[in-house]
């Protein structure tokens, strides 16, 4: 059985340290989105990007045929988007729960935000 505790973990892939999410005191506007510093050795870290972007088109997906499904008025068309848009949740968490930190190479010249 997972502890709310562990959910809550996240893992540096510098220094192998685990810390909690509520520990990322220092964020900063990267290049490839949003980046965050880790506690322990202070190496800049960031979610896969590639990641990032299946997740966002998941989310996407979901949004628009969520929209489109609540202006149709044909009940055939309607059950269509509503597994479009489901399918969309699920490759967004998908995106969201498989995606890992990774350390951020050569910017640090940045100021933190």
């Amino acid at each position: 059985m997972i502890e709310i505790n562990e959910v809550d973990k996240m893992e540096c892939p510098s220094c192998n340290s685990q810390f909690a999410r509520r520990a990322l005191k220092v964020v900063r506007k990267g290049d490839n989105g949003v980046e965050a510093q880790c506690p322990k050795c202070s190496t800049w870290l960031m979610f896969e990007p590639k990641m990032m972007r299946i997740k966002n088109i998941g989310m996407l997906i979901l949004l628009v045929f969520s929209v489109t499904n609540f202006f149709l008025e044909n009940s055939d068309y309607r059950l269509i988007c509503s597994f479009a848009a489901f399918t969309g949740a699920c490759i967004a968490l998908f995106g969201a729960f498989k995606g890992k930190m990774i350390a951020v190479e050569s910017s640090d010249n940045k100021e933190p935000a």
